[in-house]
């Protein structure tokens, strides 16, 4: 039986508590592990079953290319002073204090793993299991696209661990008290989520929020002029090809390709009476500033 990730903190948590996940925040992980939001659902996700499936193949492989002999790792381990600190652990190295971390993926990732590159949120991962476990030494064996197999070799970072342990007690203080981690940027298109509906209130809020706000009206106008002169420039370079393919320079080529596009024409669904029958409704919140005051009607 799975255990209830809600109740700890894991090595897959911590690049997202220490924001350094490329998949997911502080906030939406504590959205998770407090049960505010349900936790995402990979159970029919291919590529997550196709790397629990491919772990024995991947391990075994490993041992193929070190002449290291692995082996299940018994249990779940959990840190000796903080009980909702734990990890699992892929494989054991047999006969030493080292542990192997297996993980696949897909052929555009191949860079991540180039020369001595290891992906951070797994560094960061490893590294956990190895302070969790007393190990002195973590492996990870990848399979890229099922075509390409590497082997990477870490040390325990004991700074490093002191950190993540520092961090982690914060997130896990904000879990317990139901207190919500700062939103970051990648978590904008997550807040309808947190909080899909409103009511008629209008909060007052601190000075801080009129620099905040302030900053977000500069940002846009800087977006709005940078547009312009994109349409500007993109504008002249296309009158410069006409009827060409493109044109190259010293430094650049460029191209101005026809590309098929498929449509539909709404217009004629609404004569048909056809449009309103198959019209999908869905609701959203857009963030609108004004200057001054407001009202809940604005």
């Amino acid at each position: 039986m799975k255990p209830n990730r809600k109740t700890f903190i894991g090595g897959s948590d911590i690049a997202a508590i220490m924001g350094m996940s490329r998949w997911k925040s502080p906030l939406q992980l504590w959205a998770e592990k407090t049960g505010t939001l349900p936790e995402q659902d990979l159970s029919d996700n291919e590529a997550v079953e196709l790397g629990t499936e491919l772990e024995d193949f991947v391990a075994k492989k490993f041992t193929r290319k070190t002449g290291l002999k692995v082996r299940q790792a018994p249990q779940i381990y959990v840190h000796k002073d903080y009980d909702y600190f734990k990890c699992q652990v892929d494989r054991l190295v047999t006969n030493t204090n080292e542990l192997l971390e297996v993980k696949t993926t897909s052929a555009w990732k191949v860079k991540e793993w180039a020369g001595e590159e290891i992906p951070q949120e797994y560094i960061l991962q490893v590294n956990w299991q190895l302070g969790i476990t007393g190990r002195d030494k973590g492996w990870l064996a990848v399979l890229i696209g099922g075509q390409k197999f590497r082997t990477k070799e870490m040390m325990f970072d004991k700074k490093l661990f002191d950190k993540q342990i520092e961090m982690a007690l914060g997130f896990w203080a904000c879990i317990q008290n139901k207190t919500a981690p700062m939103a970051t940027g990648i978590d904008n298109p997550f807040m309808i989520e947190l909080n899909p509906t409103h009511n008629d209130t209008l909060k007052e809020a601190d000075d801080e929020m009129n620099t905040k706000i302030g900053l977000l009206m500069e940002t846009k106008f800087h977006i709005d002029q940078l547009k312009e002169t994109q349409d500007l420039v993109e504008a002249q370079i296309k009158q410069v090809i006409g009827d060409s393919l493109g044109i190259k320079t010293s430094q650049y080529s460029v191209t101005w390709k026809q590309q098929a596009r498929s449509s539909v024409d709404t217009e004629k669904l609404k004569a048909d009476n056809l449009y309103e029958k198959y019209q999908k409704l869905s609701s959203t919140r857009v963030l609108r500033v004004k200057k001054g005051e407001t009202n809940g009607n604005a």
